[in-house]
């Protein structure tokens, strides 16, 4: 495709520090790779030219998008006789995460790198606080205060040691914090944290310093940790080989992220960055959008402005819901209006996603072509297990299911049923045979399990052999609550028990190959693009999400929409429904707040699911 004036422009730039504001589907990828390939044949050799990003999953994009390009000649599509083997040594740039790169700094400096397993973070947590009660025994700490203070102080650390999910709320906290370069109690205290933390905020600093001290003595750090020690190692003469540096998705860095960028900068990098800050979606992690030029003084912005993926009535909901300050899409294709499906259940909404996926299909649309987006995991599985159901398979992104598990329950049926033919008992090692690959949490009764099995055979249906047979199977791998993932991917197959006239032809059925319909949430939609997607749950109290209290989180949440609307090349369809939320009876009556304005409902075309 033929470069655009705005891609030439930043291509050809020669400012020193630039930030490239780029609308969903307009080429960044591209762009950034035909920013590395205009400086190498301007003379600055790859081994120069450092690339970041905030992911492995990116990092491995970048790398599988860069080497084909690279063995083209510039812009004009012919190929380079060049084997991929020099291509590689001699034109491809250092591809890392933001946090990789900042271990190898530490690393130059002689600091430990052993990072603090996620496994590992509580009990160094745990022991930082059992330190404080310790030193508050002592009289050594908090011993300017009155003994009322003070007693109250560890009561507060007595308290936080037994809860668990406390614990587990402070260390999230303590990464935000540490990512958004704030005071530990001020998060503390902030609406998102405050339920749960703010009466412990007392003894924010005392706990901060001890899992300080509890982590140096046992050699650990953690990512804050080394970006800090990164930034320290720049400040102190590391040696960095890179005079320029391109970070992909800038919007989803963090202050200390970004820190360390600027670092870089006051050190001669030449910088630069794109994004969009319309897609920025991970403020729970403590990753926060902030402009170039706020970071590193005398940047600039670079629009990028003209979408290839999005066609006119698509990017007009999009700039609807983003609002008036968002950079304008440029569109270069006419479409269908988005459509937005109201129901009255989840029940109903759940058979108009089906007709409307089975309506596409009728049309003869590649089922891979097919996206369902959703706020949350619960919201999917209902439409997970419609589908299904109507015979259309699907395969969550990040989540895909394990037929393997299915086909040893099925296993189990097709043991129960011949067994149940010759009136003969199932005999333990029939049973064990079976799930002998299986990696079982215990050693197991297998005279009593097989006898636990027999029950099944009493039922007269195959989805209720199914039932017993999955309880069994569940109970093999050491219970339900210890295997959801498990229990899932079986109860996926559970409303298809009806479809087959016996275990062995739906066995069969779960080794076939077959296309599927993309299912995901709409944090892991990010970066994809999909000719027909299907956005479920725009109520609100489903999206935003019922926790979004306070203006920053209802913000993310109205990007997250956006990032949802922004998927589709073709067409949009939307669906509301009333519902109520299992575990926190929170209801969901009315349609999201970032749908009910009168510019939106006329980017909208309705219908009644």
């Amino acid at each position: 495709m033929k470069p655009t004036t705005h891609q030439r422009q930043i291509v050809q730039t020669t400012r020193p520090c630039v930030e490239v504001r780029a609308s969903p589907g307009s080429g960044k990828t591209t762009t950034l790779i035909q920013r590395v390939k205009h400086l190498v044949r301007s003379g600055v050799s790859a081994d120069q030219i450092l690339v970041l990003s905030y992911s492995n999953n990116s990092v491995d994009e970048l790398r599988n998008r860069f080497l084909p390009s690279l063995e083209q000649k510039g812009n004009s599509g012919k190929k380079s006789s060049t084997s991929k083997k020099s291509v590689a040594s001699r034109e491809l740039p250092e591809m890392q995460t933001i946090h990789a790169f900042a271990r190898s700094l530490v690393a130059q400096s002689g600091h430990s790198i052993d990072v603090v397993a996620p496994a590992d973070s509580a009990a160094l947590l745990k022991a930082a606080l059992r330190s404080c009660r310790k030193d508050a025994v002592d009289r050594n700490l908090w011993h300017k205060l009155d003994g009322t203070k003070r007693r109250e102080r560890l009561d507060l650390v007595r308290a936080l040691l037994k809860d668990s999910y406390r614990v587990k709320q402070l260390l999230v906290a303590m990464n935000v914090a540490q990512a958004q370069k704030q005071g530990l109690r001020d998060v503390m205290t902030s609406r998102k944290f405050s339920a749960g933390l703010a009466t412990y905020a007392p003894i924010a600093l005392a706990v901060q310093k001890r899992l300080a001290r509890a982590k140096t003595v046992a050699g650990k750090l953690d990512f804050g940790d080394m970006l800090e020690q990164a930034v320290a190692a720049i400040e102190d003469g590391a040696r960095i080989p890179y005079t320029h540096v391109l970070v992909d998705e800038f919007q989803d860095g963090s202050a200390a992220q970004n820190l360390l960028l600027a670092t870089l900068a006051a050190r001669g990098c030449q910088l630069m960055v794109f994004g969009d800050p319309e897609q920025a979606i991970y403020g729970f992690a403590g990753n926060n959008y902030t402009p170039l030029d706020e970071v590193v003084d005398g940047a600039v912005i670079m629009p990028l402005p003209e979408s290839h993926r999005l066609t006119n009535q698509n990017a007009a909901l999009a700039m609807a819901v983003a609002g008036k300050n968002t950079q304008k899409i440029v569109t270069m294709r006419d479409g269908v209006k988005p459509v937005l499906v109201s129901s009255r259940g989840p029940s109903e909404q759940s058979r108009a996603v089906v007709r409307d996926v089975q309506q596409l299909l009728e049309k003869g649309v590649d089922q891979y072509s097919i996206a369902v987006l959703a706020r949350t995991k619960a919201t999917l599985k209902a439409i997970e297990q419609s589908l299904l159901a109507s015979d259309i398979n699907t395969a969550r992104k990040g989540d895909e299911r394990d037929t393997r598990h299915v086909q040893r329950v099925l296993r189990l049926v097709r043991l129960v049923e011949r067994h149940a033919k010759t009136q003969q008992p199932i005999g333990p090692d029939a049973v064990k045979h079976v799930v002998r690959k299986v990696k079982q949490a215990a050693k197991q009764d297998w005279k009593s399990r097989a006898r636990g099995l027999q029950k099944a055979a009493s039922s007269s249906s195959l989805e209720g052999r199914y039932k017993e047979c999955r309880d069994f199977y569940l109970k093999v791998l050491g219970g339900v609550r210890n295997h959801p993932k498990a229990q899932h991917d079986i109860n996926s197959w559970l409303a298809k028990c009806r479809d087959y006239g016996s275990s062995l032809e739906m066995l069969r059925a779960t080794k076939e190959e077959k296309p599927v319909v993309q299912t995901m949430t709409i944090h892991a939609a990010k970066g994809g693009e999909w000719d027909h997607v299907l956005v479920v749950g725009v109520a609100e109290g489903q999206l935003p999400i019922y926790k979004a209290k306070d203006s920053a989180a209802q913000a993310e949440e109205r990007r997250l929409l956006y990032v949802a609307i922004t998927r589709a090349r073709v067409s949009l369809r939307l669906y509301y429904a009333p519902t109520q939320h299992a575990r926190s009876y929170k209801k969901s009556e009315k349609l999201s707040r970032f749908l009910q304005l009168a510019n939106l409902q006329q980017a909208l075309t309705q219908e009644q699911g």
